[in-house]
Order: structure tokens, then C-alpha cells, then sequence
């Protein structure tokens, strides 16, 4: 990636969805650099608004598998990922009033790059062990592994 910031070991949490769901924001910031450097406006924009979207899914999911393991600290992660919300609509609010495109790219592809590595570092390591907990033996820990694995891994 032009910018430095690529998926690697210490964004791992080791519960397999978020790790894929995390890598997934990854390539989709690198999607963002690489419409950037091809000057594609069009695809910039989309893959910012899809990045946007899929971040805040993600987060919601995230927050779901908090609640269910009675992760005790889920109020204070919920706001944090509500002010994440708010930064991020409000990129694409900038891109409906017609700020230039690739500013507003750069700013996101730099912006919530940091924001989320400094999230799975700090924040997400904490929720860990609970949601571990939770899933292990659990139908919905065998229901993500049977939707959320590759055609290669399920046979």
C-alpha cells in the first residue's frame, strides 16, 4: 500500500470473524489508495462510501458479540464506536455537498486507518477473552464457522 498501513500479526484478535471483518476494512483502504493513485473519482467514491458503511457494520456486529458475552465495558466501546460513526458519515456528507473527492479520500484512507489500528491495539484486545468465552462450544460460534469459512476450508 502507497501509505504504509497493511494488515499484519499484532491487529490480530484471534476470533476468526473480526479478524477477517478487520482485514476486510484493510482492503478496502487499500482499494481507496489505489483508485487514488489511478485517479479514478468515480471508484474513489464508492469504495470510501463502502468502506463507511462496512466499518460501521462492522462495529454493530462487533457490539453484538459484546453484548452476548456480557462484556462488562460494552457501554464505553459503544461510544467509541458511535463517535467513529459520526466522523465517518460525516466524510460522506462532505462527498454529497461536492468536496473534492480525493481530499476527502485521503483524509478517510488516513484517518480511519489510524483510528482503527489504534482501536484493535487498545480497545478490541480488551473485549478478547469474553467474547473467546462466549464462543467456545457455542451454536453461534458453529454457525460462523460454517457461513463466515472459505469453500476451501469447509470441505
Amino acid at each position: 500500500m502507497g501509505y504504509g498501513i497493511n494488515w499484519g500479526p499484532e491487529f490480530e484478535t484471534g476470533i476468526d470473524i473480526i479478524d477477517q471483518q478487520h482485514r476486510r476494512i484493510f482492503d478496502y483502504l487499500q482499494e481507496i489508495d489505489h483508485a487514488i493513485t489511478a485517479q479514478q473519482a468515480e471508484e474513489v467514491e464508492k469504495v470510501v462510501r463502502a468502506l463507511i458503511d462496512y466499518a460501521i457494520s462492522h462495529n454493530t456486529f462487533e457490539e453484538s458479540l459484546m453484548e452476548n458475552a456480557k462484556y462488562p465495558l460494552l457501554g464505553p466501546h459503544h461510544e467509541v464506536h458511535e463517535s467513529f460513526r459520526t466522523r465517518a458519515l460525516a466524510y460522506n456528507t462532505r462527498l454529497e455537498k461536492g468536496e473534492d473527492t480525493f481530499r476527502v479520500a485521503r483524509e478517510v484512507r488516513t484517518d480511519i486507518a489510524l483510528w482503527l489500528m489504534n482501536h484493535i491495539k487498545a480497545d478490541d484486545q480488551h473485549y478478547v477473552p469474553y467474547v473467546k468465552k462466549s464462543l467456545e462450544g457455542s451454536f453461534v460460534s458453529r454457525m460462523l464457522g460454517k457461513f463466515f469459512k472459505s469453500p476451501a476450508d469447509r470441505k
